[in-house]
């Protein structure tokens, strides 16, 4: 049958709203019990209001293992990350959700134990289990007793607790700094080791890695071996079999790979040939990211990202040779909790290829080094024929705009794919240009649904990977600072207008989109640039600068300093805070604002995006906001993921077609 003629961005998709509502999830992170070879993987359902499940997945059947009146999710720092560890026995710690205490399931039964209560305002995350006295764990412990909203910048403490399962004691075994991540017991159970940092670091700007003696709940000789504030970040310490501990440092201007040997403090650098601008670890926006592991004494498997795309690799420890396992997954530091052994010669991945969703598969090595891949959950139930997938192209544009005009715009193409519909010969196609969050993180080139979401209506997408971006070097990441809200709005401009020049979008059919800072991008990008964009879509996005830090919360409190304000002398920061806040533009701006935001998000607060709307409407311009009840800094629950998807769809179609 010959495709039908109807124009662009009214095309009819079998990806609809309440498809991506009821019959997709999210993947998190993963525990796997080695003896077994089970592997648990946290996954958030949205029909069940966003409930964080523990899934099994042992000889080919999976099931929940975790009772439902349990949400296995840690909310240290807010954002998450490091809610499950599993323990020698096989039994799963995981924080709960609602009450944040520790608790212990067992997978076998599923029956669950209290093991230690959190008082109101406590929070725990990212357990290890000491390898020979297992009553002992150490985790990461958040206070807020003493924050108000207004003062959970600086009155939220973060500290290292060992606990001892059977008394219910708990000692700080170590305190003082601002953050804490990857504490570890090492395989002999003699060191533990961890990452912290101090405002106004932010993990991928400068950290210290410290390893200490473990000394019976407490710690002895605690010695910093790598890492130095606002010069050299230092990502996922991990301990293999043999005692060494492995870790990734961007002191050459890339996360590389290192090793540590506490027998004589020797550190080593993995100089891998051909991968010496690779990134194998990626911005931790989350606790217990993996995005390498350790199989055995001699071999690594790790993701090499370059220029924003990911592949996997081994490693011979010993030879520094490198092997492609030719793996599909193009992905792997988009959430960072990625790789996880489950024996010498296999082991867990989360990823996304260029045809498929994110999934959780299992990957094998066999003796004669062919690599067997088993697909164990997909985040959707459902399959995306391939004659719809929209396959990414990367292109790099000149900087033409901005104060940094002699750089490269990275971006991935996306356009508009369905065998059932195409435009007249005359008509080039609409853009949705998505700027992603952070401002630090990444977008990549595999396959995601809500981008086919889009492309399956006819719209194209431009997904860009604008200065500031990870997975391109500390170099890249750090020409933001100071230019946050200036640079990156106007690298989006000069991807459109490169796309528009090699004839594959419609100039005057521009859209704009993003979730937290790619909202605020959003709404800078309509008022700095207000003829480029016929609408604009900003999720949960900043609209007062100055506003957000009055209220920021602690992780992210003092990082505006650095992407905003950079050197501003004193005199000059009000004047420059006020300026990069699109409130006060309104009457600039031209284009239609639609502003979607959850009523409970602490990152950005509601009145963020209540405060843009109303300037909007004071000048006399379009803005509506969407607001969901219960919902924090993204979506999980079936009704807002419902309603966002038709809202922003009935946006686009009004407006750019």
């Amino acid at each position: 049958m010959s495709p039908q003629i109807v124009p662009y961005g009214r095309w009819e998709s079998p990806l609809t709203a309440e498809r991506l509502a009821t019959c997709s999830i999210s993947l998190h992170e993963v525990a796997v019990n080695e003896k077994t070879g089970a592997i648990y993987s946290v996954e958030c359902h949205p029909t069940e209001n966003g409930r964080f499940a523990i899934v099994e997945h042992l000889d080919g059947h999976s099931k929940d293992v975790l009772p439902k009146e349990y949400s296995a999710h840690a909310s240290v720092q807010e954002i998450g990350g490091g809610s499950i560890s599993m323990r020698p026995d096989g039994q799963i710690l995981f924080s709960d959700e609602k009450s944040c205490s520790v608790y212990l399931l067992d997978p076998a039964t599923s029956h669950t134990k209290l093991v230690h209560a959190a008082p109101e305002g406590i929070r725990y995350a990212e357990f290890s289990t000491h390898p020979q006295h297992p009553q002992w764990i150490i985790a990461i412990k958040e206070d807020h007793r003493e924050a108000t909203p207004e003062t959970q910048a600086t009155h939220v403490h973060n500290t290292l607790v060992a606990i001892n399962l059977d008394s219910g004691e708990e000692t700080t075994i170590t305190q003082g700094d601002d953050f804490y991540s990857h504490p570890k017991f090492d395989p002999s159970g003699k060191y533990v080791s961890w990452i912290q940092w101090t405002h106004p670091d932010m993990p991928w700007t400068g950290t210290v890695f410290h390893i200490a003696e473990w000394a019976n709940g407490s710690l002895n000789n605690d010695t910093a071996i790598a890492g130095k504030a606002q010069q050299e970040s230092i990502a996922q310490p991990k301990w293999a079999e043999d005692g060494l501990l492995y870790f990734a440092s961007d002191r050459t201007g890339f996360w590389q790979l290192y090793s540590f040997d506490p027998k004589n403090n020797a550190q080593r650098y993995l100089s891998l040939k051909g991968f010496e601008k690779s990134e194998f670890a990626i911005a931790e926006w989350e606790l217990g990211s993996s995005t390498f592991i350790s199989l055995d004494e001699k071999t690594i498997v790790a993701t090499a990202v370059n220029n924003g795309s990911s592949k996997m690799i081994l490693v011979d420890t010993f030879t520094l040779e490198t092997r492609d396992l030719g793996l599909p997954y193009l992905d792997i530091g988009h959430r960072a909790n990625a790789i996880y052994r489950v024996s010498h010669t296999s082991f867990a991945v989360v990823g996304s290829s260029a045809t498929s969703p994110q999934e959780l598969g299992l990957v094998s090595i066999k003796q004669s080094s062919e690599v067997e891949r088993t697909v164990l959950t997909s985040t959707a139930s459902f399959d995306l024929a391939p004659e719809y997938v929209s396959r990414a192209s990367e292109y790099i544009a000149p900087q033409k705009y901005g104060p940094l005009s002699d750089g490269k715009v990275h971006m991935f193409f996306f356009p508009p794919c369905n065998p059932n519909f195409q435009a007249d010969g005359t008509e080039l196609p609409p853009v949705l240009t998505y700027v992603h969050g952070g401002p630090n993180a990444c977008s990549f080139p595999a396959l995601n649904l809500e981008t086919q979401y889009w492309t399956t209506r006819g719209f194209a997408v431009c997904a860009v990977n604008y200065t500031g971006s990870t997975g391109f070097g500390r170099e890249y990441r750090e020409k933001l600072s100071g230019h946050w809200g200036v640079v990156d709005v106007a690298d989006a401009v000069s991807a459109v207008n490169y796309l528009a020049e090699k004839q594959l979008i419609d100039k005057n059919r521009v859209g704009i989109y993003g979730q937290s800072a790619g909202g605020y991008l959003t709404l800078r990008a309509l008022h700095m640039y207000p003829d480029v964009w016929a609408a604009g879509i900003s999720s949960y996005g900043i609209s007062d600068v100055r506003a957000l830090q009055a209220d920021s919360y602690k992780f992210e409190s003092q990082d505006v300093d650095r992407i905003v304000l950079g050197k501003t002398a004193p005199e000059d920061r009000a004047r420059v805070l006020k300026e990069r806040s699109p409130c006060h533009y309104a009457k600039d701006m031209k284009a239609p604002l639609l502003l979607l935001q959850g009523t409970t998000d602490v990152v950005v607060p509601l009145a963020q995006a209540r405060m843009m709307a109303s300037a909007m409407q004071g000048q006399g311009r379009v803005a509506e906001v969407v607001e969901f009840e219960g919902e924090g800094h993204g979506w999980v629950g079936q009704k807002a993921i419902y309603e966002s998807f038709t809202r922003k769809e009935e946006w686009w179609k009004r407006h750019l077609t």
